[in-house]
């Protein structure tokens, strides 16, 4: 993956990256995603690009926990943080 990231000088820094790292990720036994690392900055624009099947929509449901309601799947490897927090931790409150 290729990053451009463009900021002002002077631009301050807010909100919280989202960091995706040696993430695996299952429909049954089936391996949809494999070693995934990603590291998304905060406050830009990133874009997932590439050819129909090759996991761009299954990554995204991945981040916004909308696979968790389907039977069978599962991220069986790997995490994806906001900051410092895991959000496939038992503490965090989907909802929210």
């Amino acid at each position: 993956m290729h990053t451009i990231l463009h900021r002002a000088a002077n631009e301050p820094q807010t909100g919280s990256p989202i960091a995706i790292e040696n993430l695996d990720f299952c429909y049954g036994s089936s391996r949809a995603l494999k070693d995934i690392d990603v590291l998304i900055p905060a406050n830009g624009v990133t874009a997932f690009i590439g050819p129909s099947g090759c996991g761009k929509s299954t990554l995204l449901r991945c981040i916004n926990r909308m696979n968790d309601e389907i039977p069978g799947t599962r991220i069986s490897k790997g995490r994806i943080t906001v900051g410092d927090i895991n959000i496939y931790d038992s503490s965090v409150d989907v909802v929210k």
